[in-house]
This record gives structure tokens, sequence and C-alpha cells, in this order.
């Protein structure tokens, strides 16, 4: 390999080793969440949004171990799930001594829930009429909590357990995981007829720049311990 090709992929690995930045993760992702929250508004996505859900939808009108299968991956999603597993954790790290580390998880969740449930509230979107399943739904569409808390949960928990190792492919492995299941979650609300697609979308870009801005937090803290002790 040549200097100069060492140094292109030297300036690429630069240029996308950006992106693993919390503060710019935070500005992408909450850009992301605007802008889809804009275009719902403008009825931009209407169009999207009604041929992706007829099809999805569709889909999901399934039976048997299918269904169960589709209401358990929900599941995982729903506040209650959610909820006992941020306890669960911290109540973990407490015991470990790692009470700041709890704290900071349960505040950064509790915010999550709060500022999910006000944006539903104020943006008040319809749902879906007719859900294709016997799903139970009690607030707006716009965004899914579904998508933003497991999205915040999910991959706050991730970004904990790499504190366990260095180990590159460890590491990806565990934030696939959370990733691929917080995309099973928001698929399936569609798949259950309860969620429009940009719904989705929008959750997991809200979920995405809450736990961006607390590992921003985090890592502004600990720069600033690191500068105290110096």
């Amino acid at each position: 390999m040549t200097s100069s090709e060492t140094n292109k992929h030297g300036a690429i690995a630069a240029y996308l080793g950006i992106f693993k930045t919390p503060s710019i993760q935070v500005l992408l992702l909450g850009t992301g969440f605007l802008l889809t929250m804009l275009f719902v508004h403008m009825g931009v996505l209407t169009a999207f949004d009604n041929t992706l859900f007829n099809t999805i939808s569709q889909m999901g009108n399934v039976s048997g171990w299918e269904k169960d299968a589709l209401r358990d991956v929900t599941a995982l999603g729903s506040n209650t799930s959610l909820i006992f597993l941020t306890v669960s954790v911290a109540g973990a790290l407490s015991i470990a001594g790692e009470k700041k580390k709890a704290l900071t998880f349960l505040i950064a969740v509790a915010a999550g829930v709060i500022t999910t449930f006000l944006l539903k509230a104020g943006i008040d979107r319809p749902r879906p009429p007719l859900p294709m399943q016997d799903v139970s739904v009690y607030t707006q569409s716009f965004p899914s909590a579904h998508a933003a808390l497991s999205t915040l949960v999910y991959f706050y928990i991730a970004y904990l357990l790499t504190y366990f190792t260095q180990n590159a492919s460890v590491r990806l492995w565990i934030y696939g995981a959370a990733t691929l299941l917080v995309f099973c979650i928001g698929l399936s609300r569609v798949l259950l007829g309860v969620h429009w697609p940009s719904d989705i979308i929008a959750g997991w870009f809200a979920g995405g720049s809450m736990a961006a801005f607390c590992f921003y937090i985090i890592k502004w803290k600990r720069k600033l311990r690191i500068k105290n002790e110096g």
C-alpha cells in the first residue's frame, strides 16, 4: 500500500470517527427527528406512510405462533418491560457500588419517558384507523413511545455493557444486538397496525438523540473530573 493510499484510508477513518462523537450524534439524530416531525406536519410523508403502512400491516395479519411472536416482540418495548429492566439494571449497578451510574440511568430513562409523552400530547397525531390486531393503545401516535424508549433503554444498556470489554468485536456484537432488537420492536408496531412508519422513524431518532445526549453528558463529566484531578 502506497503512502498516498495510507493517507487516504486514514482520512476516511478520521472522517467516519467524527460520527462516533456523542455531540455529533445528538446533532444528527435530533435534526432527523425535527425534520421528520416537520415533514409529518406538512403532509410530505402522507403518501409514504399510507403506502408502507398498508403493505406492512397486511403482513402482520397473522395467527398462531406468528401472532404470539409478534406480540412478544412488541412487549419488549412496552412501558412495563422497559421500566422493569431499567430498575433491575439500576439496582444491579447500585449493589455493585456504581451508584452514580445507577442514578444517571434512572434519571435518563425518566426524562425520556416524560419527554416522549409530552411530545405525543403536544403533536397529537391520530393513530392509524382500525388496528389489524387486538392491541390496546391509549396515547397519541407521534412519536412511537415503543421505538423511542426502547432505543434509549437498550442502547444505554449496551453502552453500560461495553465498559466490561475493550474488544472491538464484542462491542460491535453488543451494539448490533441492540440495533436488531430496537428495529424489530419498531417494525412490530407497524405490523400490528398501531403506528404509521414515520412514527417509528421519529421514535428511533428521538430515542437515539436522547441516548447520545446522555453519553455526551457522561463523557463531559468524565473529562471534567480528569481535569480537576490533574
